[in-house]
C-alpha cells in the first residue's frame, strides 16, 4: 500500500488555517472554508453572493470549500456548492481532490456524489497516489493512529469501528468507478479506420483518414464548410461564408472547386449570392451542383456549373418561382429533391433536369414524410440504401434529429423500411450529415462537435475525429459525393 499519510497532512493544514482567517467585509464573519466544514450553507450563500471563488483556495494549503465539506462529511454543503459551480476535479497545492478526502474519511454517500458529478476516479496528487490509495491497505496500527491524531488535532469524535469496517466497501466502490473508466477510455480510444474522407474543422477544409489526428489543412483563413468529394476521387467542392449573419440563410457564400492535394482552387460563383449544399452528379459528367436562395421568394432552386468554369456561367436546373432543394444524385442523371411543387405539392421527388426546357417530378413514396422532415438525404453508391436524417413534424430543427438508413428503389420510387441508427432518443444535441462509405459498408456523420463512423454489419458505432477541443462537422467519404 501506498503510504497516504502525507498529503492528508495537507488537509490538515488547510482546515486549521481556515478556522482562523476571516473573509472579505462583506462576506460572513466565518470564512467560506471554515463554513463548508461545519455544513453551514447560509453562510456559503452568503459568500457565494459577496463574490467569493465557489473554488477559492485557503491558503497555504490550497484546499477549496468542496475539498473541506468532503473531508469533514458535509454532504448538503456539497451538494450546494457542486449545484453552485464547484469543480468536483479541484485540486489542493497537494494535487488532492475532494475524492481522495471523501475515501479517507470514508463518507460514502459523498464518495458516490462526487463519482456521479464526474469525479476523476484516478485522480493522482503529487505523489501519484489516487482516492483508491487511501483506502486500499489493511487496518494496522499505524493507519488507526493516524486517524486517531487526526481526530484529536480536529477535536473530531471519529468512529472508528465505522471507518475501519467502511474503508473495504469505498475501496470496492472506487475499484468498480476506475475499471468502469478504463472501459470507457479503451471505447472511446479513437483509431484509424482506413476510410479516408474530407470534412470541416474548426472553418478549415481537412482531407484525412478517419480515426487519425489531422494535418495540414487544405484551406485556412476563411470559413469553408461542407467538401464533397467528387466521384473521380480527385476533387472537393464546397462552399466559403463571405458575409455572416446570425441568420444562416442570410449568408453570402461562393461555391469552390479544390483539388484533394490543395492546388487548383478556383470560384464558380461570385459571392454575391447564398449558395449552400454543393455535391457532385454522377452520371459522369462530374458536374458541381448547388441550391441557390431566391430573395424575392425566400426559398432556393437548384444550380450547376462546371469544373473550371468562371463566376457568372452558371445555369439554373429549375424555376426559381418554386422551392427545389437537391439532395443528392442518381448515376443515371435524376436528382433526389424535396420541392413545393406547383402542381404536385410539397414531397420529395426524383427530379430530370432539363436544360432547355422544364425538368420533370416523380414523387417518392415515404411514409415518414407525412409525419415528418427528411434532411441531409444520401444515396449509397449502389443506389439501393439511402441515410438520411429526421425530424417529427415539419417546423425545421437542427437539433434532436435522429438519423435513419432506408431502402431505395428508384424505379417506384420509394424510401421504405427506415432504421434508426442515431439519437433514436432524439437528445437536444445535433446529429447531423450522414454519408456513406464508397464501400457501402459504414457511415460517417457528426454528433456536435465530434465526428463518429456507424458500421453497419455489427452496428457499432465510433468517434473518428481525435481533437477533443476542436469543432468537427460535414463529413463526406472519399470519392463518394453525397
Amino acid at each position: 500500500m501506498k503510504k497516504i499519510n502525507a498529503w492528508i497532512l495537507v488537509i490538515t493544514v488547510l482546515v486549521v488555517c481556515a478556522q482562523t482567517k476571516k473573509s472579505a467585509a462583506a462576506a460572513p464573519d466565518v470564512d467560506i472554508w471554515n463554513a463548508a466544514a461545519r455544513g453551514n450553507i447560509e453562510a456559503i450563500k452568503q459568500h457565494l453572493e459577496a463574490g467569493t471563488d465557489v473554488d477559492a483556495k485557503e491558503p497555504p494549503g490550497g484546499g477549496t470549500p468542496l475539498l473541506v465539506a468532503a473531508t469533514f462529511g458535509r454532504i448538503e454543503a456539497a451538494k450546494f456548492l457542486i449545484e453552485k459551480g464547484a469543480n468536483v476535479n479541484a485540486t489542493s497545492n497537494d494535487g488532492a481532490t475532494a475524492l481522495h478526502a471523501a475515501a479517507f474519511f470514508c463518507h460514502t454517500e459523498i464518495v458516490k456524489l462526487l463519482l456521479g458529478e464526474g469525479a476523476v476516479v484516478d485522480a493522482k496528487n503529487i505523489r501519484g497516489e489516487t482516492s483508491l490509495d487511501a483506502v486500499a491497505g489493511d487496518w494496522n496500527q499505524e493507519l488507526e493512529g493516524i486517524y486517531k491524531w487526526l481526530a484529536e488535532l480536529w477535536k473530531l469524535q471519529l468512529d472508528l469501528e465505522r471507518i475501519k469496517a467502511t474503508r473495504p466497501k469505498i475501496a470496492a466502490i472506487l475499484r468498480e468507478a476506475s475499471r468502469k473508466s478504463v472501459e470507457k477510455r479503451k471505447a472511446t480510444e479513437v483509431k484509424s479506420t482506413g476510410f479516408k474522407g474530407s470534412y470541416y474543422m474548426n472553418g478549415e477544409i481537412h482531407v484525412n483518414t478517419y480515426g487519425t489526428p489531422e494535418g495540414k489543412p487544405l484551406t485556412t483563413g476563411h470559413q469553408d464548410f461542407k467538401p464533397s468529394w467528387s466521384k473521380t476521387g480527385d476533387m472537393l467542392v464546397f462552399f466559403r461564408r463571405l458575409k455572416n449573419h446570425r441568420v444562416t440563410v442570410m449568408w453570402k457564400t461562393a461555391i469552390c472547386i479544390i483539388n484533394v492535394d490543395g492546388t487548383g482552387f478556383h470560384q464558380l460563383t461570385d459571392g454575391t449570392h447564398t449558395d449552400f449544399n454543393q455535391t457532385w452528379t454522377r452520371e459522369g459528367s462530374n458536374t458541381p451542383i448547388w441550391n441557390r436562395k431566391n430573395p424575392a421568394t425566400g426559398g432556393f432552386y437548384v444550380m450547376k456549373s462546371r469544373v473550371g468554369a468562371k463566376p457568372d456561367e452558371e445555369i439554373a436546373l429549375t424555376d426559381k418561382r418554386y422551392h427545389t432543394w437537391a439532395y443528392t444524385c442518381l448515376m443515371d442523371g435524376r436528382i433526389l429533391v424535396q420541392c413545393t411543387h406547383p402542381t404536385q405539392g410539397w414531397g420529395y421527388f426524383l427530379m430530370t433536369p432539363n436544360v432547355n426546357g422544364k425538368p420533370t417530378f416523380e414523387r417518392i413514396h415515404c411514409d415518414m414524410a407525412t409525419r415528418g422532415l427528411l434532411d441531409r438525404v444520401s444515396i449509397s453508391p449502389s443506389e439501393t440504401r439511402v441515410c438520411f436524417e429526421y425530424q417529427l413534424g415539419h417546423q425545421y430543427k437542427d437539433t434532436g434529429r435522429t438519423l435513419y438508413i432506408a431502402d431505395f428503389d428508384a424505379n417506384k420510387p420509394s424510401i421504405t423500411n427506415a432504421k434508426a441508427f442515431a439519437n433514436e432518443e432524439r437528445a437536444d444535441r445535433w446529429f447531423a450529415y450522414p454519408r456513406w462509405t464508397k464501400d457501402e459498408k459504414a457511415i460517417v456523420y457528426h454528433a456536435s462537435p465530434s465526428l463518429y463512423l456507424y458500421t453497419l454489419k455489427d452496428g457499432s458505432t465510433i468517434k473518428v475525429s481525435t481533437n477533443n477541443g476542436a469543432d468537427y462537422r460535414y463529413p463526406h467519404c472519399e470519392a463518394t459525393p453525397k
